[in-house]
């Protein structure tokens, strides 16, 4: 199940004494960010206090209008290893600005390895960066990290934190299995000669969000690892509904030009299975009402207790290890939701991409 696979991996890991492989190279930390300062300040320090012996911050000012150069300009007097370059601001946005802000924070990292979050992310422990190069081996070049959502009181954060473990545990179990297929900005390493050696984002300038199909193409199953330790965790503060929308749109869009999309396919066929199964399950038990076969409606409900106990304690077992929160009595509404917020997601990007 997996679902199950990254946990799993984990626990063993634990029992194991598993001890990685320690290798200091100099590491570049890159964060686009535009009109972000707000965020920048509660969530920079936490990447600029790191327990590591060479590092840089460099932090592309994507064209902000707010109050970030400022911020900026005093935390670099604080932290002489934070580096500031500049996007000017644009109304054109047809060159893909975000893809242009990475390019040019990568073209300016003097690190052999490069390491990605956002400005709304940060990490949980000042032994981040150690806990991600730890696992870039030498025959590993691409390190897939995890990004949790902070808990809040709203409900879309729950069907929000439900949907990002889920999605989480596919791809980090894929990678486990020797099948990776993608991974997230907001916690992602690899070296930076693969940025050169595929030419950077130049075979998808004319794709929305081909950064995010940048690093499809660039892992495989031999180059890839996964870092579980919960020092290489990453905390995403997903307060507003709309930065959820964005997150969610993105990969929507750049799943569609991946190179192997089997397993996009697989996942959407295993989350609209769920109806399939409740709908199956509501017709025998009206079947079995209307003509009493009351033998047949026992089983039923026994069969239907067995899936949700095996699936919830799976669930709430890696969502523990993994900060997702508890999603116990939620469980069935949650699991309903996430294939709609999905859909919903996907049509209105359809729809916006065909006003163009």
């Amino acid at each position: 199940m997996y679902y199950r696979k990254p946990y799993s991996v984990v626990h063993k890991r634990q029992k194991d004494n598993y001890q990685p492989f320690y290798l200091k190279p100099k590491v570049s930390v890159i964060i686009s960010s535009e009109n972000s300062a707000d965020d920048l300040a509660k969530n920079l320090p936490a990447v600029l206090e790191q327990e590591y012996p060479d590092y840089e911050v460099i932090i592309v000012n994507n064209g902000s209008t707010d109050e970030s150069d400022t911020l900026l300009q005093s935390l670099q007097l604080k932290y002489p290893y934070l580096y500031v370059t500049y996007l000017p601001y644009s109304n054109d946005a047809s060159f893909g600005r975000r893809k242009l802000a990475l390019t040019i924070g990568i073209k300016a990292a003097k690190g052999e390895i490069l390491l990605f979050t956002e400005p709304y992310s940060k990490p949980v422990s000042n032994q981040w960066i150690s806990s991600m190069v730890s696992e870039m081996t030498e025959d590993k070049d691409v390190v897939l990290g995890y990004s949790f959502y902070d808990k809040t009181k709203d409900f879309f954060n729950r069907t929000a934190r439900f949907d990002n473990h889920l999605f989480s545990m596919q791809y980090m179990a894929l990678a486990l299995k020797g099948k990776a297929f993608t991974g997230i900005y907001r916690n992602l390493a690899f070296r930076r000669h693969l940025f050169f050696d595929n030419k950077g984002f130049a075979s998808f300038l004319n794709l929305d969000n081909g950064e995010d199909v940048f690093i499809n193409q660039i892992i495989s199953s031999g180059n890839t690892a996964v870092a579980l330790s919960q020092d290489s965790f990453i905390e995403t503060s997903i307060e507003r509904f709309s930065l959820w929308k964005q997150i969610k749109k993105s990969y929507s869009v750049a799943k569609k030009y991946y190179k192997n999309r089997f397993w996009n396919r697989m996942f959407n066929f295993e989350a609209f299975s769920r109806y399939l199964f409740y709908i199956a399950f509501i017709a025998i038990i009206v079947y079995s009402i209307m003509f009493q076969h009351w033998a047949l409606l026992g089983i039923s409900v026994f069969l239907l207790l067995v899936k949700l106990s095996v699936q919830i304690v799976t669930i709430n077992k890696s969502a523990k290890y993994f900060e997702s929160g508890k999603f116990y009595f939620s469980f069935i509404l949650m699991e309903i939701l996430q294939p709609l917020y999905n859909v919903r997601f996907r049509s209105r990007h359809k729809k916006m991409s065909g006003r163009r």
